[in-house]
């Protein structure tokens, strides 16, 4: 299979691409910046150098979006699978009247319109016969469970999680998911998560990889393609 992956170079993204590798996928790494200052990713570029490409993909920049496109064109590379992960949580830890506006305008940017942009440009490549599309939600973004904190988080997650729905119903002959990918041991989740990136990562290619059964009408779910309610 031939996968993209958005925010590439750590945690969850990186863990996509190591795995990705290990199977046999031809992985196309997004990173923002400067490709050297992603150790981590080069090393599993350097040990596995046909199986890696490294392309420029700033999610909230819709040009660089069309110009890893053309890359991916040029190099006439079709996709099997998008992995829209890429994605932000500034505002952990603040009450309502304390959220800065601008930081909420940051966390649609790259949560909610990251992934349609990667979609809107991105989906012309996959290869239609059983192709996928995994947006990395959270259980933040449910409303029937939802929580006093992570106010912009939770809601561009909410707002991820209905243009999966709406892209189920868009998209004929592409899977999609929105997936919660559990409590993660990264950046973003601290130090004190109980799963690996690793760990969830390895649950995900099993529900594109058709060894979990899941309710095709329904997109959000867990890590285990267990229903998640709206």
């Amino acid at each position: 299979m031939n996968i993209l992956v958005t925010g590439a170079n750590r945690g969850l993204g990186l863990s996509f691409i190591k795995l990705g590798v290990e199977k046999g996928y031809k992985m196309i790494a997004g990173i923002r910046g400067d490709k050297g200052k992603h150790e981590d990713l080069l090393k599993v570029q350097a040990e596995y150098p046909d199986l890696v490409e490294i392309v420029n993909i700033d999610v909230s920049d819709e040009e660089s979006i069309r110009q890893a496109k053309r890359v991916l064109e040029k190099l006439d590379l079709e996709l099997d699978g998008l992995i829209n992960n890429a994605g932000v949580l500034v505002d952990r830890g603040k009450k309502f009247d304390e959220l800065d506006l601008d930081e909420g305008l940051l966390t649609f940017d790259i949560n909610t319109f990251g992934p349609i942009r990667v979609v809107k440009h991105m989906h012309a490549l996959l290869k239609g016969e059983d192709s996928f599309i995994v947006n990395i939600s959270s259980d933040a973004g449910s409303i029937a469970n939802t929580y006093d904190g992570d106010y912009f988080y939770g809601m561009s997650k909410s707002a991820l999680n209905m243009f999966s729905e709406k892209l189920n119903r868009a998209l004929k002959g592409v899977r999609v998911y929105s997936v919660h990918p559990g409590w993660l041991h990264t950046d973003m989740g601290g130090g004190q998560a109980p799963m690996s990136p690793d760990e969830s990562a390895t649950c995900i290619y099993h529900l594109v990889e058709g060894k979990v059964e899941t309710d095709p009408s329904h997109t959000y779910m867990n890590y285990k393609g267990e229903k998640f309610d709206f």
